[in-house]
């Protein structure tokens, strides 16, 4: 659970939430490769790219929908391509010095060499249940790049893209209820991970 004192979440759309994101999904993932972070109602504020490890699930539960939340002009968020949560492929390894993997994906604020992108065994990954609201001044913002195989999914979330790039890029498997407000796309569509289909349903 995000709320668990050990992670120190704000959630009130000011404070940085970023790190205590990041923390509550490194232990979800710390004892076995799948694990689900639970997220309460709240304004979670991002200032760089959150990555989901493989086999993770982040879900908010409440009586209201929590929302990630990217400020106006929040830094590295003004070109190319800038990504609030990124699902990737393996979790860096420990102990290797300078560590690169060889094509680490576009997007991660501030660039990151050491994340590796998705596979076709890249499974179970999904996020339900949460809202993406991007600020003004951040034209290169991208809620979420979802480049994942089997069994993964996004799920009951409204994207307020505003000034934004887009609300999805790289998106795999399945989606459904997913709604988008303004910005330049609602997705940005590739090649899937697998090199399979890409199911979108009751979205608008």
């Amino acid at each position: 659970y995000l709320t668990a004192p050990e992670f120190g979440a704000h959630a009130d759309g000011k404070g940085d939430d970023s790190a205590a994101i990041q923390a509550a999904i490194d232990k979800a993932a710390n004892n076995a490769p799948e694990g689900i972070v639970f997220v309460a109602p709240g304004q979670y504020r991002l200032t760089r790219t959150v990555y989901v490890w493989p086999g993770v699930r982040v879900f908010g539960y409440g009586a209201t929908r929590p929302t990630f939340v990217l400020a106006a002009n929040t830094p590295g968020f003004q070109k190319g391509v800038g990504v609030m949560v990124m699902f990737t492929g393996g979790r860096p390894r420990t102990g290797g010095r300078g560590f690169r993997v060889p094509f680490p994906p576009v997007g991660s604020v501030p660039p990151n060499g050491a994340i590796a992108d998705a596979g076709a065994g890249t499974f179970y990954s999904a996020m339900s249940n949460i809202d993406f609201e991007i600020g003004d001044g951040n034209p290169a913002a991208v809620a979420i790049r979802f480049h994942v195989a089997q069994h993964a999914y996004l799920s009951h979330m409204d994207f307020h893209i505003g000034s934004g790039l887009a609300a999805l890029t790289e998106i795999g498997n399945e989606a459904e209820d997913l709604h988008f407000y303004g910005g330049r796309y609602g997705i940005l569509t590739d090649k899937t991970s697998p090199a399979w289909q890409f199911t979108l349903i009751d979205s608008e």
